[in-house]
């Protein structure tokens, strides 16, 4: 009985953490920025709403939520990395903020799938320092469609159908960062139409 006490007094501030960081990020939001958010050729049309967590000063689970804009891909140690831009915001566990975050983030990916519509990929849990914290990041879905409003098929079909005919065989790491390389940059230059 004690174990069940424990585990939904957890999912309660674990509720009130999420509810404090919504109404953070949604404040911070309308307040002026340190750093400049990216600019339309800056921001990559390839996204994924990212989640973190830290051990806070009290000992508690502090969480950073936000949203991740990926600007390219390139291949560390073998692995092909999503390089971006997280803005969000981190609180601590009682779910007072600590800081907006506007900063460049690296994620490892795996399982990337496409269509000539669409990408998607999985972003692997990682670990990064963020507003000089160590975060331990969830893993996360990333993607890109091309049908959502924009009227983005025509300029991003081509690449997303070489990437799916390239994802139909194994290919290299360099071979995969250069094909998403190719998406990102396509999806990026319907956004300023």
């Amino acid at each position: 009985m004690n174990s069940m006490t424990s585990s939904r007094t957890r999912t309660a501030l674990t509720l009130m953490t999420g509810l404090g960081m919504a109404a953070f990020v949604s404040a911070t939001a309308l307040a002026q920025n340190n750093q400049p958010a990216p600019t339309p050729d800056e921001a990559g049309a390839i996204t994924a709403r990212v989640h973190g967590t830290f051990q806070d000063s009290t000992g508690g689970l502090g969480v950073l939520s936000g949203d991740m804009s990926i600007l390219r891909f390139e291949v560390r140690n073998g692995t092909v990395t999503a390089v971006g831009q997280i803005v969000g915001a981190l609180a601590d566990s009682a779910g007072n903020p600590l800081g907006r975050v506007n900063q460049p983030l690296e994620l490892p990916i795996g399982n990337v799938a496409s269509s000539c519509n669409q990408i998607r990929m999985d972003l692997a849990s990682a670990d990064a320092d963020v507003l000089q914290t160590p975060i331990h990041f969830d893993k996360e879905v990333a993607g890109f469609d091309s049908r959502q409003g924009n009227g983005m098929v025509p300029k991003a079909l081509a690449v997303l159908c070489a990437a799916k005919d390239l994802l139909q065989g194994k290919p290299t790491p360099d071979a995969l960062a250069q094909a998403l390389n190719n998406v990102a940059t396509a999806a990026a230059s319907t956004q300023g139409r």
